[in-house]
């Protein structure tokens, strides 16, 4: 209940467009439920004129018929603008601001949660939030109004009138859906969970279909896939079930409103407290009002399940910091109206765009979307970091240029990590490791599998934290720095290939916008892939497929190897990374070939940071450390 009602606060960001949609929504459905009345009091006069034969004025009730259905054809388009609008500019915020929260993610953290269920959560959980505004704050606010003005119209003829009204609306609005909702609440949450179930699974059973093929499980998986899906559209058969018997209680109750009402007005009649027009017109004024109690019974019966969506999406922002407070959001971007944006210049925008790629270019974003599905180490020792000098071989002008460069320093003092397990037991990985890079120098780092190289790349780049000592960028302490401050001074190729739907040349736009196709050519030459590009059929404008699936691993592998290669080029400022740090660059690669690239990249630049268990490039390396 508190998650759903931290988003249903939220409206107030949208306070004044939320207003004045509920209020567009409360006069469309007054103004139908006043054509309703109108037409009947109308219809009612004329007959009583017809049978008494005197004259009956019908232009005005004529224009006023027709008035009233003009006026609710526009202000229902109205209502659907303005609630809309509002919903959407809240889950284009909503949006923006878990996703920023979603690259602040810690690692420890994102290995908990499925990637099929991180993109749930930022997709389908928070879409379905929009119930909340649309299609429940909003009808409950007008029936409550709509409530008012009837009991206020038939309490000036008699309280009888109103007392039977509003007791069967709140009989068809309030119990009927409350009774629903308790029978189908167990419907509810299992939806909930079965279509979170089902995402997971679907992800499974595509991203592992050619290996489940060879397994010969390919068929079980789909049959559980299937099992899922059956017990999902059940849930929902039960869901839908309920909300068909709560609307025809509903029609029910108006009915016998209609009937109720126009016995109880037959005393008033006789009286001469009210003429027969009026009595038809109140009565069917009571009945057609019940249109505002429709989607009461869907708010109702849904609410459990757009409650799960808020405790998930909520549980998001407790993994991602601790203050969590939506309208305490410091951004600077989310806090731009409209009126702000449209007045950015097309310059501006192509500095903010710019400056986007360069943060993801240097590990921000490509780096932490790749580590999400990185799997824990099965098997790891402690081991103490010791560090052996190699000869240096590069010398001359290469040497110079070196010495006359900035030189950056990353060094680690004391570290130690261990992967937290089930139950309380860790997996220690790195203990007491000391280290110290130069931007002047080259370096390869090498140990068996399982010895924490990986884990060394995550903690440079900030992926993961230390539980013991700390991390130093130039002499300030990785905690004191955002993780952007330090991934600037960082292009990493990891372990895992990660490559996006689309072009050879919107892989390296996406890193660098402003990547010219001869900066291409020449990285994809230095990585000997450059004849492959030229024979391709459409060059750099070929399509990858999905994640890269058009290629060989070896191929994706040194377009990996390419990618952060321009990621580390200078760019517009003439300030290009630090370091180049490359975790396994020779996988799936021939040893010559191996041996070819890093040595070409060693002798292309200085800052080169390898993590490899064989020998390649150990001959042109400044300095080895053994773990």
């Amino acid at each position: 209940m508190a998650a759903y009602l931290r988003f249903a606060l939220l409206i107030r960001k949208e306070w004044y467009g939320a207003i004045f949609g509920i209020f567009m929504s409360f006069i469309a459905t007054f103004a139908s439920v006043a054509l309703m009345g109108t037409a009947t009091w109308f219809l009612s006069a004329m007959a009583i004129a017809g049978f008494y034969d005197y004259a009956l004025n019908i232009f005005i009730p004529s224009a006023l018929i027709r008035l009233l259905a003009l006026a609710r054809t526009l202000l229902r388009y109205g209502e659907r603008y303005y609630t809309h609008d509002a919903t959407f500019r809240l889950l284009a915020y909503l949006r923006v601001f878990l996703f920023e929260r979603a690259l602040a993610l810690k690692l420890e953290d994102a290995m908990r949660l499925k990637s099929s269920d991180l993109q749930r959560r930022l997709q389908a959980d928070l879409e379905r939030l929009e119930m909340i505004y649309v299609r429940q704050l909003v009808p409950f606010v007008c029936a409550v109004l709509m409530g008012m003005v009837v009991g206020g119209v038939l309490l000036a003829f008699s309280w009888a009138l109103a007392a039977t009204a509003l007791s069967l609306m709140l009989l068809a609005g309030v119990l009927v859906p409350v009774i629903a909702t308790r029978l189908t609440e167990k419907a509810s949450r299992e939806q909930g969970a079965l279509a979170v179930r089902l995402n997971d699974e679907m992800s499974d059973l595509i991203g592992g279909f050619f290996d489940l093929m060879l397994l010969a499980k390919h068929e079980e998986r789909a049959q559980n896939f299937l099992q899922t899906a059956k017990g999902l559209a059940q849930a929902r058969a039960k869901i839908i079930w309920s909300e068909q018997i709560a609307q025809v209680f509903l029609l029910t109750f108006s009915e016998l409103t209609l009937l109720l009402l126009l016995m109880e007005s037959v005393p008033l009649v006789v009286m001469g407290q009210m003429s027969p027009p009026q009595m038809m017109m109140l009565a069917v004024s009571a009945m057609a009002s019940f249109e505002v109690l429709q989607p009461l019974s869907a708010a109702a019966l849904n609410y459990p399940y757009v409650a799960h969506a808020a405790e998930r999406v909520s549980e998001l922002l407790h993994i991602t910091a601790k203050d969590n407070d939506l309208s305490q959001h410091s951004s600077e971007l989310l806090r731009q109206d409209d009126q702000t944006r449209d007045a950015l210049s097309d310059a501006e925008l192509s500095k903010e765009a710019e400056a986007y790629a360069a943060y993801a270019a240097r590990g921000g974003v490509l780096s932490k979307l790749s580590s999400l599905g990185q799997a824990t180490p099965s098997a790891a020792t402690p081991a103490n970091a010791g560090s052996a000098a190699v000869a240096a071989t590069a010398a001359g002008a290469a040497a110079t240029a070196a010495g006359a460069a900035r030189e950056c320093v990353l060094e680690l003092k004391d570290v130690s990590f261990a992967y937290a397990l089930e139950g309380k037991q860790s997996l220690p990985v790195l203990s007491h490791c000391s280290l110290r890079f130069s931007s002047q120098q080259n370096y390869v780092i090498k140990a068996p599998s399982g010895r924490g190289k990986s884990t060394l790349v995550l903690l440079l780049t900030r992926l993961l934290y230390p539980q013991q000592g700390e991390l130093y960028l130039n002499g300030q302490a990785y905690s004191s720095l955002s993780g952007a401050e330090i991934r600037k001074h960082l292009a990493v190729a990891l372990q895992d290939i990660t490559l996006f739907s689309g072009t050879i040349f919107e892989t390296f736009k996406q890193v660098k916008p402003s990547v010219t196709r001869a900066e291409i050519m020449q990285a994809l030459q230095l990585v000997e892939l450059d004849e492959l590009v030229t024979l391709l059929p459409h060059g750099l404008d070929e399509w990858l497929g999905s994640t890269g699936l058009a290629i060989s691993g070896g191929q994706a592998r040194r377009l990996c190897l390419a990618r952060a290669l321009v990621a580390s080029s200078a760019s517009e400022q003439g300030q290009r990374c630090d370091f180049l740090v490359l975790d396994e660059p020779g996988e799936g690669l021939d040893e010559a070939q191996e041996v070819r690239i890093i040595e070409r990249l060693q002798q292309e630049r200085k800052g080169v940071i390898i993590i490899t268990h064989k020998q390649a490039g150990l001959r042109l390396a400044d300095h080895l450390i053994e773990l």
